[in-house]
């Protein structure tokens, strides 16, 4: 197997999700293009941080803050994980900043309410 850098596999992370439908293109202010999570791709995402969560037997948030300091080793589902945490809390922060009334998240870099809230978006696994 041949070893890769991070820019590569994250390039080909953001390859399968666009392939998957999960996020899409959209041009920003002077003509940045950013990506957003689509409805389903964001319900996909919170899936797949739960699995990711589970199979690595740790959380998103703690990987997240790994590849930040720069000290992530470079393994694949770690690193998907991290993006996928760092997609999902941007998506959430935008969707808010719209004044878009969102439930609870699946992850949060803040620290959780005491309270659980209700979700207003239909999924499946609970959080």
């Amino acid at each position: 197997m041949e070893l890769k850098d991070k820019e590569q596999l994250k390039v080909e992370i953001l390859q399968s999700w666009l392939k998957s439908a999960w996020i899409y293109p959209m041009r920003g202010p002077e003509d940045q293009t950013f990506m957003r999570l689509t409805p389903g791709g964001r319900l996909k995402m919170r899936r797949r941080i739960l699995e990711f969560e589970q199979s690595l037997g740790v959380k998103g948030n703690e990987v997240l803050k790994q590849e930040e300091a720069g000290t992530l080793p470079i393994e694949r589902e770690q690193l998907e994980l991290a993006m996928m945490v760092q997609a999902y809390t941007s998506e959430r922060r935008f969707m808010e900043s719209q004044g878009t009334p969102l439930g609870t998240a699946a992850v949060s870099l803040e620290e959780a309410p005491a309270e659980p809230v209700e979700s207003n978006e239909t999924d499946e696994t609970s959080v």
